[in-house]
């Protein structure tokens, strides 16, 4: 009986040839939707971060008017140096803001109009006499040479510590406090501002600004600790500083850098969408297209990159089964 199936070989090399054009066709089509998706997704990402961008552009434009209305009113209420922070603080983040270079000028002129000399250190007498001490130090103190205050009561201390107690550490704790805020102001010795503060607060309570100065320069020097160590810690101290005094020192540059080091470490170790949310982050500090561009290609292979499939554990063991109740214990249910 005859064969309904051709199975000679010229039907086939027939056969595969009709099937590998198919073959590659879909292979073609598929490629080709493959890039098109790809260039869909990368497109709405582009438009996602222009979108982010021009909020982040926003926000801070509304920053420095914010901050270019208060240095104009603590400029015309004679809080010189603040005013010239607020104005140094917008030409950091915006050289070319309309008159901000001007207030900043006039705020500085007029800190050189009204700046207090600084007090020629008292020297220390030789004369081992309490009340002679005593009197360099209340002109010390109404002079305010700081220094010179706690070495003289200091000296006092060491003679007589009871001659005018009550006086004395009053002083000494206004010496203290104020020569802590300078140092902690200055920036250079941050350590001795914050030691200085401590020991005025052995003699009283601080007020609530030389409490603040301390408490941002314990966090400013803490970041600084984390620098170049622990880029992530660095950056989570940095930003709550960041957030209770943006103007003091550097801190909106230090983060601004933190957080930079901190994204380019995450994407060197392959995990782009975290380093994708640190580079945004930064551009809400500080607005750079370079860093907008590399954020953009961290999102792009965020997204592009498959989440890992989840892994089933075979160290795990097996479930223990619930014994059934033996069937003699069972107590029937009542008819």
């Amino acid at each position: 009986m005859p064969n309904d199936e051709n199975t000679s070989p010229t039907a086939a090399s027939r056969a595969a040839r009709l099937t590998r054009p198919l073959s590659l066709l879909g292979w073609s089509f598929a490629c080709v939707l493959l890039v098109v998706l790809g260039g869909a997704a990368f497109a709405g990402i582009r438009v996602g971060l222009n979108v982010r961008e021009n909020n982040a552009r926003a926000t801070q434009t509304v920053e420095l008017k914010q901050q270019y209305d208060l240095g104009v009113t603590d400029l015309a209420a004679g809080r010189y140096a603040l005013a010239a922070e607020r104005f140094q603080y917008i030409l950091t983040l915006d050289p070319n803001y309309p008159g901000a270079a001007e207030k900043l000028t006039e705020a500085h002129a007029a800190m050189n109009q009204t700046a207090t000399p600084a007090p020629t250190r008292t020297p220390l007498p030789a004369s081992q006499d309490p009340a002679e001490i005593f009197a360099l130090a209340r002109k010390a103190y109404a002079s305010g040479d700081w220094e010179g205050v706690i070495a003289l009561l200091a000296q006092l201390h060491a003679l007589d510590p009871s001659y005018k107690a009550v006086e004395a550490d009053g002083m000494v704790f206004v010496a203290l406090r104020n020569r802590g805020v300078a140092r902690i102001q200055e920036g250079d010795e941050m350590e001795a501002g914050i030691f200085d503060l401590d020991q005025a607060e052995a003699f009283g309570p601080l007020d609530t600004e030389a409490v603040n100065y301390r408490a941002w320069a314990r966090l400013y020097l803490e970041a600084q600790s984390y620098w170049g160590v622990n880029w992530q810690q660095a950056v989570e101290t940095l930003k709550l500083l960041y957030v209770l005094a943006p103007n003091f020192h550097d801190t909106s540059r230090k983060l601004y850098q933190a957080t930079l080091n901190y994204a380019a470490q995450l994407a060197a170790a392959g995990d782009d969408c975290a380093a994708a949310e640190q580079y945004a982050a930064s551009q809400q500090l500080f607005v750079d297209p370079v860093i907008a561009n590399t954020q953009a290609t961290a999102q792009a292979v965020c997204l592009l990159t498959p989440s890992p499939a989840p892994t089933l554990d075979l160290t795990a063991s097996p479930a223990t089964p619930t014994p059934l109740p033996d069937a003699a214990t069972l107590t029937p249910a009542p008819s």
